[in-house]
């Protein structure tokens, strides 16, 4: 199927001058298409797959459930400053996300095709900051702390 995809994406490409589609693959999996159909619309809707999870990972961090214990460990190591540049990732990405909901229902091949080349852009500095924040995330947890720390109070 892989093959079929990269055909039907290679029409679009020509056509839109769209980004390559082994790149395109590596970052957000597009081989694992199981249609030829709406290949655009599906390529969108895998995009959006990665921005979601990532969204997740970020809410949890700024606003952790206090049923969370990762959240509410992790959180503790950021500054305040980091947040507000974390939060301004986080918008960066929920308009994207708000995006290509819109361009799927608009159904306008062209737009879609311009999103796409404009958020691959960015993808490779947006992936950076994603990349620090995690590290530090992953970090936090070689730090010595207790469960009363992290819940604030154990009870």
């Amino acid at each position: 199927m892989t093959n079929e995809i990269e055909k039907e994406y290679s029409k679009l490409a020509n056509k839109y001058k769209l980004p390559d589609f082994k790149g395109l693959d590596l970052e957000f999996e597009i081989n694992e298409l199981e249609s030829t159909s709406f290949v655009l619309r599906n390529i969108l809707r895998k995009v959006a797959e990665k921005i979601e999870f990532y969204t997740d990972l970020i809410n949890d961090l700024l606003q952790p459930d206090t049923a969370s214990l990762s959240g509410m460990h992790e959180t503790r190591f950021f500054m305040d400053e980091e947040k507000s540049s974390i939060y301004d990732l986080f918008k960066k990405l929920m308009k994207s996300y708000r995006n290509i909901i819109m361009l799927i229902l608009e159904q306008d091949e062209k737009k879609q095709a311009e999103f796409l080349n404009s958020f691959y852009r960015e993808w490779a500095e947006i992936k950076k900051q994603l990349l620090a924040y995690l590290e530090k995330m992953k970090d936090s947890w070689d730090r010595e702390t207790s469960i009363e720390q992290d819940l604030g109070y154990f009870g």
